[in-house]
């Protein structure tokens, strides 16, 4: 059982993995699941947090994500991390609609969290497979190029974030004045 569980389980969130995801992708994959709906999620700016705060503040800032989607999620959904700083969602008999909605969910919950003064920030793209004849993969592809184009409307204000929660960190370290911070 504890084998089963590691295989199909990602070891630092508890959420299924990539792996178990794509068994799922397939299984689900059928007329009388549709619509289906595939949502794909990048958290924006982990190599950052990394980078300044350490792997420790990464860690939490993925488990924190995690957590956050399996508040906005319902029970028939699949939640996995798909990679590094990705997560997936697989919503059965759910509509481009429904899924926007659970979307907005999960971007106000983000809004309210922080790690390290840093908002939780989530790249989000979705997209949904209509029709049987419709591949589930070119699916897949749409709705991680709508999270991309969401990156990049994005960028500059995460930016702006990162750096005055930057800049608070440094000063409440130092001793300096805030001029000298600045």
């Amino acid at each position: 059982n504890e084998i089963t569980y590691i295989s199909f389980h990602d070891h630092l969130t508890g959420l299924y993995n990539r792996r178990f995801f794509e068994e799922e992708l397939k299984r689900l994959d059928t007329k009388r699941q549709l619509p289906l709906s595939f949502i794909m999620g990048d958290i924006n700016s982990l190599k950052i947090i990394n980078d300044v705060f350490g792997h420790t503040a990464g860690d939490d800032l993925l488990k924190k994500t995690s957590e956050i989607l399996k508040k906005v999620c319902r029970s028939d959904d699949i939640l996995a991390r798909w990679g590094g700083d990705e997560f997936v969602i697989l919503l059965p008999k759910t509509n481009l609609t429904d899924a926007e909605e659970i979307v907005q969910r999960i971007k106000n919950k983000c809004k309210k969290t922080k790690i390290k003064k840093i908002p939780v920030s989530l790249s989000i793209g979705s997209a949904t497979k209509e029709k049987s004849a419709h591949d589930i993969q070119t699916i897949v592809i749409d709705a991680e190029s709508n999270m991309y184009k969401n990156k990049l409307a994005q960028k500059e204000s995460l930016t702006s974030s990162i750096i005055f929660a930057l800049d608070t960190a440094l000063y409440e370290k130092s001793n300096e004045t805030k001029e000298h911070t600045d």
